[in-house]
C-alpha cells in the first residue's frame, strides 16, 4: 500500500473505531494513570508486594462464602458488531476513493515486493510503516472494544482479527490495481498487530512501544520529491522504544529523572526512489530521546478529559523532530553518521523520474 493511501486507511480504522462510549478512549489510555505502572507479576527480580489485603485474603476461613466467577460478556453484540463492521467496511471504501478508483485493472496481479533488501522500491521503509500501522490500529481497536464492555482478552482477540482481516481486504483490492497484491504487506500489518497484542497482554505499555516520526530534510529542494507511484521516505523514521520509566522499576531501580528518556532503535531510508542508486541509504539508528508522554504527565496534563487523552496519545505514538539523537548505520555503504537526528543525507545530483 502506498504511503498516502496507507495513512488514509489508518485514519479510517481509527474513525471506524469511534462510538460515543469509545470516543473518550480512542487512543488506548482508557485506564487510570497507575495502569501504566509496571505489573508486579513482571518485575524482574522484585517480588510481588505482600500487602495487608493479600495477607487478610490468605487468612480467610474456608467456610466463608465465595462469589461465583463472573461470566464474560458475549463476544459479539450490537456495539461490537458496529465497531467491527465500521473498520472492515470503511477502510476498503477509503482505499477505493483514494487510489483504486484511478488505478484499477481488470486482472488480478501479485507484486513481489520482498522486505528490507537494498534493491526494493522503498528499501523496506514501506514495510516498517505497515508494521506501525498494524500496531497503532490494534491498540485503538483494543480501546474501542474495551469501552463497550469487552474483557481485555476479548478486546485483544477482536482487534487482532479485525486488523488482520482489514489488511487482507485492502491488499486484495490492491491486486486489481497497478500496485498489485503483496502478501508481505499483510504479514507486516499482522506483525505490528501481534506486537500490540503482546504488549497489552503482558502489561508492557509502560516499558516498550513503537513510534512514527518525521525528520527535517537538510536539502528540501533536492530530495523527497513525490512523483506518482510510491513516495520518498527520506523524511520518515520508525522507532522501537524502551521506556526507562517502566523498565527501571522492573529491575527494582527507581527511575528518577531517567523516566523522561527513551532508548530507541530506529529504521529509515533515504533517496528511494528518486535519487541515484549509489547514494541511497538504509539506516538503522541507536538513539536517546525524550519521553514526551512522561513529560506531559509530569507537567500536569490530565488523562481523563478527551483533550488530555488525545495529547498524551500523540506524544506516545509520534516522534517529534529534534527530540531524539543518536548514531545511524547505513546498511548500503557500511558507514556511521552522528550524533544527529537521522536527517543526514546528500541526495546527489542524479535523479530518476
Amino acid at each position: 500500500m502506498r504511503p498516502r493511501a496507507r495513512r488514509a486507511a489508518g485514519a479510517a480504522l481509527l474513525l471506524a473505531a469511534l462510538s460515543r462510549p469509545a470516543e473518550a478512549r480512542l487512543l488506548g489510555f482508557d485506564r487510570p494513570a497507575d495502569a501504566f505502572e509496571p505489573s508486579p507479576g513482571f518485575r524482574l527480580g522484585v517480588p510481588a508486594p505482600d500487602d495487608e489485603a493479600g495477607a487478610k485474603a490468605r487468612l480467610t476461613p474456608a467456610t466463608e462464602s465465595v462469589s461465583p466467577p463472573t461470566k464474560p460478556p458475549r463476544l459479539f453484540d450490537a456495539k461490537t458488531t458496529a465497531i467491527t463492521a465500521g473498520a472492515v467496511v470503511v477502510a476498503p471504501l477509503v482505499g477505493y476513493f483514494t487510489w483504486w478508483r484511478t488505478s484499477s485493472r481488470p486482472d488480478f496481479t501479485v507484486a513481489n515486493e520482498r522486505w528490507f533488501q537494498e534493491d526494493t522500491y522503498a528499501g523496506g521503509a514501506d514495510k516498517a510503516s505497515h508494521i506501525f500501522l498494524g500496531y497503532i490500529s490494534t491498540q485503538a481497536l483494543q480501546a474501542a472494544y474495551g469501552s463497550v464492555g469487552k474483557t481485555p482478552a476479548q478486546s485483544r482477540a477482536l482487534a487482532f482479527g479485525v486488523v488482520a482481516l482489514t489488511g487482507a481486504l485492502i491488499e486484495a483490492g490492491d491486486g486489481y490495481s497497478k500496485y498489485g497484491f503483496a502478501w508481505e504487506d499483510i504479514a507486516a500489518n499482522t506483525i505490528g498487530s501481534l506486537v500490540a497484542t503482546g504488549i497489552d497482554a503482558w502489561g508492557l505499555r509502560d516499558t516498550v512501544g513503537l513510534r512514527f516520526g518525521y525528520v527535517k530534510a537538510l536539502t528540501p529542494d533536492a530530495c523527497c520529491r513525490y512523483g506518482g507511484y510510491g513516495d520518498d521516505y527520506s523524511k520518515e523514521i520508525y522507532s522501537a522504544d524502551l521506556k526507562l520509566a517502566g523498565f527501571f522499576p522492573r529491575l527494582g531501580i527507581k527511575p528518577g529523572p531517567s523516566r523522561f528518556f527513551l532508548l530507541s532503535v530506529t529504521y529509515g531510508t533515504k533517496g528511494y526512489r528518486y535519487s541515484a542508486e549509489p547514494v541511497r541509504q538504509r539506516n538503522i539508528g541507536f538513539e536517546l530521546g525524550l519521553n514526551l508522554r512522561a513529560l506531559l504527565v509530569a507537567a500536569g496534563v490530565p488523562e481523563k478529559p478527551l483533550w488530555g487523552k488525545v495529547l498524551l496519545g500523540i506524544a506516545t505514538y509520534f516522534r517529534f523532530p529534534y527530540t531524539s539523537f543518536g548514531w545511524h548505520y547505513d546498511l548500503n555503504h557500511g558507514t556511521w553518521s552522528g550524533p544527529d537526528t537521522g536527517d543526514r543525507f546528500d541526495p546527489g545530483s542524479i535523479y530518476y523520474d
